[in-house]
């Protein structure tokens, strides 16, 4: 989901540099190729769209199959979702998570599901599905990871972790593609209309009913546990409250629980990021970056002298000063989400930021200038009212319907402007699926699940203390039945391959992961030990 071709992301050979200071220890050495993307990738935006890149507005000469690879393929991200502000692998090739993950690597397989859970529609379509067994046999446990809003050729990197603990418990590892994301598409045509069927509850039906299923077609099905990560995260904790019989606990990395119309914590977190890692003079000049924008606004070539500093593809348009804030608000805001090993996004961005006083110039490196940026909102629109099969469609249909995200800032919420309301956010629901006054129902989302006040047992959340997500998740005070760890890095961390430079609190927290899940699966067999195989250890 980037206009930039994929650089080579070979890291050099040898030993990590040692450590002179925490930052040092936390990648000061240089933008590797792998940052270079993500600071790219960064630009992109928060339920609402920043597409910072100019981008052809007249489709009518496009098939309909250039336009979907267009759209998973080259279009930046048209939101700053849980887990998908940088849709980037780490430093090692995406490959090497496919090794790691083997099951990423076995045949693609199809299941016939239901449309409609929740009435007689007996139509169906197909969920595609992948299967590992290399480590399991007949009554030993079964793992399913939950895709999430991304084809499920996306996630390797994500459950490197999780594949590591079927290892290590010899389980079976089942990867479940969401409808309406990837191949699993219900329709071939993401009209209106046809958007009805995708929704977070549809989306648990159909795991229910697969597990349900597929364990009538193997010897011995023992207990399962449902991983996800991010929004998946979210859907792995529900699953457990909503599907108690289905799976014996849930993993939930950087679940965001609780729908928010108004989520101005999202940017309100970046201050406290740098805060918590000591990087005051990255602070100070953010905060002077937002003073000289709104120094030159005040001045009369203003807008003028501002496109050209962040290379504009066309002047900017005074009525849409919230978008173009919003965009470079986004650009540098969004760093701290992905600020995990080894590349720590936060680093990098913080060593641009203050690599000299001219703030504004040091910003638009961190934007990105090689391509002209689009800084009017309409461009963004269009992309997303194309109805051919696309997960920024697909993504946004939720974000319009069941979980809000919408991420503003308004005077003392964040250390950026304080004039970037929520209004034209929503009004984008309306614009792009034509549906009047359509806006989130976020208080039924909360009050179908719970929010903070999730009803289930054997949950494990982990959070990253620099993620802003991880204040709409369950990081402390969890209510009973529900287990959360804390460490200090960013979004899903624990379900990345480990590293040198992992912090001893993410370490810590895999190992808190591990532990949860001999405890819940030992309890189990302690319970049923006469009817299934104990796993070996």
């Amino acid at each position: 989901f980037w206009f930039v071709s994929h650089p080579s992301t070979k890291r050099a050979e040898g030993p990590p540099p040692q450590p002179t200071s925490r930052r040092k220890q936390r990648g000061e050495e240089g933008l590797s190729d792998t940052m270079k993307l993500s600071l790219l990738v960064l630009l992109s935006v928060v339920a609402v769209a920043f597409c910072s890149v100019h981008v052809a507005e007249d489709f009518a000469n496009w098939s309909k199959e250039d336009l979907s690879l267009f759209l998973e393929t080259h279009v930046p991200l048209l939101r700053n979702v849980p887990g998908r502000a940088s849709f980037i692998p780490r430093a090692s090739s995406i490959h090497s998570y496919e090794q790691l993950v083997k099951g990423s690597n076995q045949p693609y397989l199809w299941f016939e599901q239901k449309l409609d859970h929740f009435t007689y529609n007996n139509q169906t379509w197909k969920q595609r599905y992948q299967v590992d067994t290399t480590y399991w046999k007949p009554g030993n446990p079964i793992f399913i990871f939950l895709d999430g809003e991304a084809s499920m050729n996306f996630f390797p990197f994500q459950e490197v972790s999780a594949y590591q603990w079927a290892q290590h418990f010899g389980a079976m590892y089942i990867s479940l593609e969401h409808r309406y994301y990837g191949e699993s598409l219900p329709f071939l045509d993401f009209s209106t209309h046809n958007m009805q069927y995708l929704s977070s509850q549809q989306a648990l039906a159909d795991a229910a009913n697969f597990i349900d299923q597929y364990n009538s077609t193997i010897s011995k099905p023992g207990p399962w546990v449902v991983f996800g990560c991010s929004y998946s995260g979210a859907l792995s904790a529900w699953f457990r409250a909503k599907y108690p019989n289905s799976v014996i606990a849930s993993v939930a990395p950087s679940g965001p629980v609780l729908a928010q119309m108004n989520f101005t914590m999202y940017y309100g977190q970046f201050g406290k990021s740098l805060e918590i890692e000591g990087f005051y003079d990255c602070k100070h000049a953010v905060e002077q970056g937002v003073a000289q924008v709104d120094q030159i606004l005040n001045t009369t070539d203003g807008l003028a002298q501002l496109a050209k500093t962040f290379n504009s593809c066309k002047p900017i348009d005074p009525n849409q000063l919230w978008y173009f804030k919003g965009q470079l608000m986004a650009a540098v805001g969004g760093s701290d989400q992905m600020d995990n090993p080894p590349d720590w996004p936060l680093n990098q961005t913080c060593k641009i930021m203050t690599q000299s006083t001219d703030y504004l110039a040091n910003w638009a490196q961190v934007l990105g200038t090689s391509h002209c940026n689009d800084f009017d909102q309409q461009s963004s629109i269009n992309l997303l009212r194309l109805t051919i099969p696309n997960s920024n469609r697909a993504w946004f249909w939720q974000v319009c319907t069941e979980f809000g995200f919408f991420q503003p800032s308004y005077p003392g919420t964040s250390i950026f402007w304080g004039d970037i309301p929520l209004e034209p956010f929503v009004a984008w629901c309306q614009a792009v699926f034509d549906i009047p006054n359509m806006a989130p129902n976020v208080n039924w989302t909360n009050t179908f699940y719970g929010g903070y006040d999730l009803k289930a047992t054997n949950v494990m959340f982990t959070n990253g203390l620099l993620d802003p997500w991880h204040n709409l998740s369950i990081y402390k005070n969890p209510p009973p039945g529900v287990q959360a760890v804390v460490y200090d890095a960013g979004h899903c961390a624990t379900m990345d391959a480990p590293d040198p430079t992992d912090p001893v609190s993410l370490v810590n927290a895999r190992t808190r992961v591990q532990t949860f899940l001999s405890v819940v699966i030992s309890e189990w067999y302690g319970q049923h030990g006469n009817l299934v195989n104990k796993p070996q250890h």
